[in-house]
């Protein structure tokens, strides 16, 4: 009796998607569009905020965008300098002078015995407050760290503790995404990859609920970057008055009223009639209605909209 062989689940997936396709997968066309492709590394999109960018400049970009999605940066001008700053983020947030680290020689080598702090090494279990990993890039683009997984910086550390702190040289801030996976291959070689590349922007959030954001969701509730930069390069470039792209920032905080606004009343909250004198005819209270029910919906949902753009999130926090 011949058993019958089982496909794995993998082979499943694939066979299905193959006859979906009308193909056996050994079509020698295929094949070779696939293997030019793994060969070449074509590049995808390359966006102009960053590649037209210095270095400086790019470092200047990177704490930027990085701040607009809620993470917070202290620069110092040396490593000699980066346990203090960890030491002064765990004071500003009443936390315990106690971290745990991979053992990644970029912060073993750092001194660690200049200040207060109680240092432990290896994995999280998830009862570490906060948790120091060194990062092996960061993306201009989008203010962006690239987490490269391995002994000397476990994966746990990313994730499991409240807060994530991160030292960054200023010198291993790529333009773009694709500049970054050159760099792992060239770090690891052709075919060979980390077990895992984590990309964070930003702490952990969530606002599935009630569009309500909730810090801390699925990780770290904070996300603080040391950025080591000698030549103080984030503080002296500069961007030309160039604005953060939308979808980046967040928005001004007008959760709280926008509901008991009229929408074209301005930014800072409700009209206020005149100290003196009777209301003018021209000014309109926001009770008063001033189009149809439909046409007042209409506005409403507008005024909805702009203050909850689709990328940006709601201002309105929970811990």
């Amino acid at each position: 009796m011949t058993e019958t062989p089982t496909l794995s689940a993998r082979d499943q997936v694939l066979g299905t998607i193959r006859r979906s396709l009308g193909v056996t997968g050994q079509e020698a066309p295929r094949r070779f569009a696939v293997a030019e492709r793994l060969k070449a590394h074509p590049s995808g999109v390359l966006p102009a905020r960053a590649t037209s960018k210095s270095p400086a400049e790019r470092v200047r970009l990177f704490v930027e965008m990085a701040e607009a999605s809620a993470a917070t940066v202290s620069t110092v001008s040396s490593t000699a300098e980066a346990p203090a700053a960890i030491a002064a983020f765990l004071r500003a947030h009443n936390l315990a002078p106690e971290v745990r680290r991979g053992a990644d020689p970029r912060l073993a080598d750092l001194p660690w015995g200049q200040t207060t702090l109680t240092v432990t090494e290896g994995r999280s279990f998830g009862d570490d407050a906060a948790g120091v990993s060194a990062a092996f890039a960061g993306v201009a683009e989008t203010g962006t760290l690239i987490m490269a997984s391995g002994p000397d910086n476990p994966t746990t550390l990313n994730f499991l503790p409240d807060n994530h702190i991160v030292v960054l040289d200023a010198s291993d801030v790529a333009a773009t995404y694709e500049d970054v996976w050159r760099q792992v291959r060239q770090r690891y070689g052709a075919g060979v990859m980390p077990r895992t590349v984590n990309w964070i922007t930003g702490p952990s959030r969530s606002a599935d609920i009630e569009q309500i954001l909730l810090m801390g969701a699925h990780g770290p509730r904070r996300l603080h970057i040391v950025l080591i930069d000698p030549a103080h390069a984030a503080d002296d470039a500069k961007l030309a008055g160039e604005p953060v792209p939308a979808g980046s920032t967040p928005a001004e905080p007008r959760v709280g009223d926008t509901l008991a606004l009229d929408p074209e009343a301005p930014e800072s909250g409700a009209p206020t009639p005149p100290a003196d004198g009777p209301e003018p005819a021209t000014l309109k209270r926001a009770h008063e209605p001033k189009h149809t029910p439909a046409e007042e919906d209409a506005k409403l949902d507008e005024a909805l909209d702009e203050s909850f753009p689709a990328s940006d999130p709601p201002s309105q926090t929970q811990p």
